[in-house]
Parts: C-alpha cells; sequence; structure tokens
C-alpha cells in the first residue's frame, strides 16, 4: 500500500480511515445494486421522484455525449503534439488521417476513425505515466528507454507541455468512454 501511495501504514489504526472506507465500500455496494436491478428489471421507479431525477440525469448523459463527440477530435490533436514524442505519434497520425479522410469524403465520421484502437492505447499510456511516476530507482537502461519512447515524471517543476500532454490524455480516455462512439460508429 505504501508503495502504490495509497497511505501510511500506521495511519490504518485511525477509526476515521476505517469510517471513511466503510461509507465507501457501502455506497460501492449501493452502486452496484442498483445498477443490477436496473439493468434486470427488479425494481420499478415508476411515478417516483428518483424516476425524474433518472431522466433528468438521462437527458444530461445525452448532451455531454454530444459535447464529448465535438470535443474529442481537438483533445486528440492535442494529445498528439502537446509533447512531441514516440508515444504521443499514433494520437498525431490519427488525428491526421480523420483529418485528412474528413476532407476528402465530406464526412465528419472521417473524424471518429481509430478512436477504439486510441482508447486501448491511451489506457495503455496512462498506465505506464502511473508506473513511471512511482517513487522507485529504475535501472539507468530503463531510464534511457523511458525519456526516448518519451514518458516523464510528473512534478512541480514539470513543464507546460508534459501537464497539457497527461491532461489530455486522461481527458481524451473519459471523453470516449462517456461518449460510447466506439460502440455506435466504428465497425
Amino acid at each position: 500500500m505504501k508503495l502504490i501511495g495509497f497511505m501510511i501504514i500506521q495511519s490504518w489504526k485511525s477509526p476515521t480511515v476505517i469510517y471513511f472506507l466503510a461509507v465507501q465500500l457501502l455506497l460501492v455496494i449501493v452502486a452496484v445494486l442498483d445498477i443490477h436491478d436496473n439493468r434486470f428489471g427488479l425494481v420499478q421507479w415508476r411515478c417516483s421522484c428518483w424516476s425524474h431525477f433518472l431522466t433528468a440525469i438521462e437527458r444530461l448523459g445525452s448532451h455531454l455525449r454530444v459535447t464529448s463527440c465535438l470535443l474529442l477530435p481537438p483533445i486528440q490533436l492535442v494529445a498528439g503534439i502537446s509533447h512531441p514524442s514516440w508515444i504521443s505519434l499514433p494520437f498525431f497520425v490519427s488525428s491526421c488521417v480523420g483529418l485528412v479522410d474528413w476532407s476528402l469524403t465530406s464526412n465528419f465520421l472521417g473524424l471518429f476513425r481509430f478512436w477504439k484502437a486510441l482508447q486501448l492505447y491511451a489506457g495503455f499510456n496512462i498506465v505506464l505515466l502511473y508506473v513511471y511516476q512511482i517513487p522507485l530507482e529504475f535501472s539507468d537502461m530503463l531510464q534511457r528507454i523511458a525519456d526516448f519512447v518519451g514518458l516523464f515524471k510528473i512534478s512541480s517543476t514539470s513543464e507546460w507541455p508534459e501537464i497539457c500532454s497527461a491532461v489530455s490524455l486522461v481527458l481524451f480516455y473519459i471523453m470516449v468512454c462517456v461518449s460510447c462512439i466506439t460502440i455506435d460508429l466504428i465497425p
């Protein structure tokens, strides 16, 4: 736990930490049960305050999906050009291919090309960046490979391109997941 960075082991003896974890665990159980019941139709929420709340959330969700679809191409381009490296090259290349496809075919769907593969790649990049942030001493060879590929450590002295690259990578991953565009548009 200490290596991963959650907390110091001695603080687990504090009752407030245990209460906090118990509340979080109960929230997860309630959310899983609610998802399970709604998916299989076990609970009917007709004519209740809860049903009105859920319909408002669904309407907000559709607007959020449309906004995600419109903002994803610029975020993809920013992820590709903000910190030029080998690790961000696929985002730049797929942005260029999508823009050329859109300009040649006049079809807006050309911008959504390769998003399913880029979603997996962005997840892999996020995991790599997270592992690289762990305060361990890497060997000299691994350090050189990480620098060559384009991995970086985020600290108080990080430059804006590195921070922008990391933020746009996480935003891209979250927005692709929220928009569900990979299911609807890409074969």
